[in-house]
């Protein structure tokens, strides 16, 4: 014990000042007394002088605030102790640098691999985060063009809230420029410090030219090494467009597959690996356990090598508590302390979260269920949190939630159920070739679903159609907000909806106007309500109001990709 104070060390050692404070309060008080004693005669001092000066357990108290400043100004010295790090052993942080390149051109919205290539590449790269170990990470979005979203950053937070805003919009330029991405990214790279540094690619790799191979060989050159996670499949699947149908090539529909060989040879040329996108964790296991992180990393400055164990809390704690008893009430300083020890010492219950979500659910307060749901994690937790945000028509927000739930599923019908929920999100995003895909591997699983086979039949007559609206809000029925029970309609609907052709099937049920449906069967729907009139000077002053204050971060970022393209004369495909 005493031997590791002998090795203790002061992060601000001046802030130990705090503890004189009390010195100096003490001598202006033992002032203060003494001119109070000169003020009167002693036989009338007693009514010249506070009393609270000669009360009992006065001493205890000032005793135990100048012991609790004394712990604050211990605290804010910052103690710690060295942690045991020998030489020559490998430093707790893997000092690296890797630019993560997303490809999000057209091809990567196929829906080959669930939910579709773009959004599977999202989650892994957040199921990636969790792996790192100290490495910095950004980000470079390409497609006809390439841009840097995100410089190299040591905070994973900021890196998964650029992720979630890496918008396929953000980049004009059709087509695939894998070697411009490449290229920003070498440079990148050779602008950040150290040397320890690879590149993470994450594509569908269907692309493959000449002027690629050249980087790729600067890339060998230069000693970065490329890691290629594929998020495709070697089947194919066809391209769709932003404004519906699918990519075609002189009459005949385009086939996105991934040319795995291609990209592996290029990878290994580097020093890197390659690996397919696979629902386990055999991918980043290949990628980042026995590859990025197996890299030796930059060794770190001689100051920075050791590591320490902040003690501060041990001193903060205990002064916080002296000062409750000093200047609150005995009993408010006891309720407290109960208060705080009993928080503590309350174990997480995933049970008793997951009986909070299924009580908001109840109450249909259905964004706090997703927000309950989403923090309970796990299968079920994602499960939950989708249905919750189908409740709210929130349909982009379930299809994350579900997909995120077929990656966390053990077992095939848990992701055949989360495929079936996934199929009808797409759905209800007016989605119909994602929704198809996922009724038809749902099928594939479980050959005698009904309920599938019926959604997969709206799914296909809606693609066949390509209508340009979209459905109205759906809703659905479960238990603990799971969905996979087959038939989809609103509460209280019942029969079939008379305008919609479709509804008898078991699927998807589109109410066309459901309020006022609901409206007309009320008594007295049909009385003459009053008109409300509007100024329309003040509804285009509010309008614009409400455009200032909207947050509408999209053009920022378009601007600041721009500046990094080439804006090179090569002609490419617009997949």
């Amino acid at each position: 014990m005493i031997e590791g104070l002998l090795h203790l060390h002061w992060r601000e050692p001046l802030w130990l000042g705090l503890a004189a404070l009390p010195l100096v309060f003490g001598w202006w008080r033992r002032a203060r007394h003494a001119r109070l004693l000169r003020y009167a005669d002693a036989g009338l001092l007693p009514w010249a002088m506070n009393r609270s000066i000669t009360q009992p357990g006065s001493l205890w108290r000032a005793l135990a605030h100048g012991l609790a400043w004394l712990l604050l100004a211990l605290a804010a010295a910052g103690p710690r102790l060295p942690l045991d790090v020998q030489e020559g052993e490998p430093v707790p942080r893997h000092r690296m640098t890797v630019m993560a390149v997303l490809d999000v051109s057209a091809s990567m919205r196929a829906t080959d691999i669930a939910p579709d290539r773009l959004t599977r590449a999202r989650l892994e790269l957040l199921d990636w985060l969790p792996r790192l170990r100290g490495e910095r990470v950004g980000l470079v979005l390409y497609a006809g063009e390439a841009g840097v979203l995100l410089p190299p950053t040591d905070d994973t937070a900021l890196f998964a809230r650029a992720l979630d805003q890496a918008d396929p919009r953000l980049i004009e330029a059709p087509g695939t420029n894998l070697a411009a991405a490449l290229e920003l990214a070498r440079a990148q790279l050779m602008a950040a410090p150290g040397r320890a540094k690879a590149i993470l690619l994450l594509t569908d790799a269907d692309s493959i030219d000449a002027q690629t191979q050249t980087v790729v060989d600067g890339l060998r050159d230069a000693r970065l090494p490329l890691f290629v996670l594929g998020v495709g499949s070697e089947a194919g699947a066809p391209v769709p467009l932003p404004d519906g149908g699918f990519a075609e090539l002189d009459g005949v529909q385009v086939l996105s597959r991934m040319a795995a060989s291609a990209y592996r040879q290029w990878a290994q040329a580097s020093g890197g690996r390659f690996a397919a996108a696979s629902d386990g964790d055999a991918d980043w296991s290949a990628l980042h356990d026995g590859g990025i992180a197996a890299l030796p990393g930059d060794p770190a400055a001689a100051e920075g090598t050791v590591a320490w164990r902040e003690l501060y809390a041990w001193c903060l704690a205990p002064a916080l508590a002296l000062f409750m008893m000093v200047y609150l009430p005995r009993r408010v300083a006891v309720l407290i302390a109960l208060a705080v020890f009993g928080a503590g010492s309350a174990p997480g219950d995933a049970l008793a979260d997951e009986a909070a979500a299924w009580q908001a659910w109840q109450q249909k307060q259905y964004a706090s269920a997703q927000t309950l749901y989403a923090q309970l994690g796990g299968y079920r937790g994602q499960m939950g949190a989708g249905a919750a945000a189908w409740r709210q028509a929130a349909y982009a927000a379930a299809a994350r939630h579900f997909g995120a739930a077929l990656l966390l599923a053990e077992n095939d019908r848990q992701r055949a159920d989360a495929l079936y929920n996934l199929g009808n999100a797409h759905y209800g995003r007016g989605q119909w070739q994602a929704a198809w895909e996922a009724f038809e591997t749902v099928l594939r699983m479980r050959p005698n679903d009904a309920n599938a086979r019926a959604n997969r039949e709206l799914a296909w007559q809606r693609l066949r159609r390509q209508r340009a609206d979209a459905p109205m809000q759906s809703d659905l029925g479960g238990r603990r907000g799971f969905l996979a029970e087959g038939r989809i309609q609103l509460d209280g609907q019942s029969g079939r909806t008379p305008d919609d052709p479709e509804s008898e099937a078991a699927g998807m049920q589109v109410e066309r106007n459901a309020q006022a449906a609901g409206a007309a069967q009320q008594p007295g729907a049909g009385a003459p309500r009053p008109s409300m009139t509007i100024d329309p000077r003040l509804a285009l002053s509010g309008l614009k109001k409400l455009e200032r204050l909207e947050d509408r971060p999209h053009p920022m970022l378009k601007n600041l990709l721009r500046q990094d393209a080439r804006h090179d004369d090569a002609e490419r495909p617009p997949w």
